[in-house]
């Protein structure tokens, strides 16, 4: 009986261990993916001020705004 015990003890130690190492790699996954996040970000929002430097330059507003400042 007392062997018995023992052996579901180190499994029971043996599952803890597994489980531990399983949310190391799940908050590992997380802050890549929070990093992958913020470079989409950073890629999208770059395309939006390219999109309305685009915009301002093709409606003349641009070149209105170098003529009142200089």
């Amino acid at each position: 009986m007392e062997r018995r015990v023992k052996l579901l003890e180190e499994a029971v130690r043996r599952h803890n261990d597994q489980i531990a190492k399983l949310f190391n790699k799940v908050d590992s996954v997380n802050e890549h993916l929070s990093a992958i996040q913020k470079t989409l970000d950073q890629i999208k929002y770059m395309a939006y001020g390219g999109l309305g430097y685009f915009a301002i330059s093709e409606m003349g507003l641009l070149n209105a705004i170098k003529l009142v400042s200089g």
